[in-house]
């Protein structure tokens, strides 16, 4: 973000003199080991020999992975539950022969495995200090965002734009830089909203984590009411919180707790390169989550798929086992979604595609003679590693074990978005190069969709960029070359159905 010191201090309403003035000092300037994009802590490295124990991980999404590879590192035997049949949750990728259109050359080779699909684009941003930390550690490298790229493009639906910049300034100039930033936001943000704006997020900055009464209040209230304290108008927390909102917890201002936002002020003004992002080598689940999988395998692990957890056994206040119910009569042939895991009958494989997700029917898988019937795991601990809705059934249908515990019973009241990924082919790249341009008339890799009442973040997988080496080329390698276009927009803000 180009600004002079002068800029910077008239925009603060701060003099020169008062900002070196006798006794002030100078603001010190700061960098910290967290300043890269795999952080090396080196007491984290460590791999330890068998202990004997058995630990069961419920849930086979990043979560489960992460805590399954670190464990079996450690010496744990490792026993992964996932529903589904592939790794991955949110994360997971596959391949799919029937996308594109019916001509397309590259259909022609037998050898064709299918273009990549995925639940949505995945970026980390640079605050993610612990897992930046365990990709490096391991050799699981994140994708650069190509050089010059700004990620906080936003689109209205009024035709207006804006732009928040990534600053490189050292602590803590980065951090006003990034604020005033997001002050300077064009046509999104009016000057007479300014002033509240900077209240707003210096509040926000200051929220003190280690407070419960703050921890409280704001989880006790929504982002949106909490904007409304601060005199906050459409302008800032609809055009642009409400993205922020998405991109972080596939949510929005009128149903996301205060508390999720604020922890993200504060966790970004920690580094130069807290705002910054980058994403998963595409595709996660080749380059990424089967790798994961295999690590966990090495060490005498498994990874059991399409193992729904049911029933829980508990005795003296201490989980003893859970159990994956027999399906059916237990003999009859059955089929499931391979992505989302949706169970669909002994016709299932006829179907053009899955009814729950819409995942292309090569995804639709038969089970095997051993996963209809009912299956029981032991382990000396069980770590939960499911996502909301399946924790909400898990925990209401076993009330046995876990009711009257407010910890669980506080489960059934938190809500979950449903993320549905739309993907679209277009032939030829100039339309979206023109349509879609940072501030400086480049074209652009993605944008935040604001004022639509689904669409959200949005990438163009194709586009040719060039990135540090120099080189131009897509972000997924499927397209390099071809005069396509492939569009990715995410809607964010579908609650949940039955399914």
């Amino acid at each position: 973000m180009s600004i002079t010191r002068r800029q910077f201090l008239k925009r603060a309403g701060i003099g020169v003199g008062a900002a070196v003035g006798v006794g002030a000092g100078v603001i010190p300037l700061s960098r910290t080991r967290y300043d890269q994009k795999h952080p090396h802590i080196a007491e984290n490295h460590a791999q330890l020999p068998a202990n004997g124990n058995t630990v069961v991980i419920m849930g086979g999404g990043l979560a489960g992975l992460q805590a399954g590879v670190e464990l079996a590192a450690r010496g744990f035997h490792v026993e992964v539950l996932e529903k589904t049949g592939t790794p991955g949750g949110k994360l997971k990728t596959w391949r799919d022969r029937t996308f594109g259109p019916a001509d397309d050359p590259a259909k022609r080779d037998p050898n064709f495995k299918g273009y990549v699909r995925e639940h949505g684009v995945h970026a980390v941003w640079g605050f993610y200090n612990n897992l930046r930390e365990f990709l490096g550690r391991y050799g699981w490298q994140l994708e650069d965002v190509p050089s010059g790229e700004s990620p906080y493009l936003f689109l209205d639906r009024d035709g207006s734009r804006a732009q928040i910049d990534i600053t490189n300034a050292l602590q803590p100039y980065g951090s006003l830089i990034q604020a005033f930033g997001i002050m300077d936001m064009g046509d999104y943000l009016a000057p007479e909203d300014r002033r509240a704006t900077f209240r707003f997020l210096r509040n926000a900055a200051s929220f003190d984590i280690a407070d419960k009464r703050q921890r409280d209040y704001l989880d006790s209230i929504t982002f949106l009411e909490w904007a409304e304290q601060w005199r906050l108008r459409d302008s800032v927390t609809h055009k642009i919180m409400d993205a922020l909102i998405e991109m972080a917890f596939f949510d929005n201002a009128h149903s996301s707790s205060a508390l999720s936002l604020a922890n993200i002020f504060r966790l970004v003004s920690g580094a130069p390169r807290d705002m910054s992002i980058n994403v998963y080598k595409n595709p996660p689940g080749e380059t990424f989550l089967q790798p994961m999988v295999e690590f966990i395998e090495a060490r005498g692990g498994q990874v059991h798929y399409n193992t729904e957890i049911t029933d829980v056994e508990v005795e003296g206040g201490v989980v003893r086992s859970v159990t994956a119910k027999q399906i059916g009569d237990g003999r009859s042939k059955q089929t499931r979604c391979a992505i989302c895991g949706a169970l669909l009958g002994p016709n299932g494989e006829h179907l053009d595609k899955c009814p729950v997700c819409g995942a292309n029917r090569e995804m639709i898988w038969p089970l095997a003679s051993a996963e209809l019937v009912e299956r029981r795991f032991s382990g000396d601990f069980f770590v939960s590693a499911m996502d909301v809705p399946a924790s909400k059934v898990f925990y209401g249908d076993n009330p046995h074990a876990f009711g009257g515990i407010p910890y669980f019973d506080r489960m059934q009241d938190l809500q979950t978005v449903h993320v549905y990924v739309v993907n679209l082919w277009y032939e030829g790249q100039e339309h979206w190069k023109k349509a879609i341009t940072h501030s400086n008339g480049s074209p652009s890799l993605n944008f935040f969709a604001t004022g639509f009442e689904d669409l959200g973040i949005t990438i163009n997988w194709s586009l040719p960029k060039p990135f540090r080496d120099g080189m131009p080329r897509s972000l997924v390698s499927d397209y390099e070359g071809r005069d396509v276009s492939i569009i990715e927009t995410q809607v964010a803000n579908a609650i949940t159905v039955a399914h």
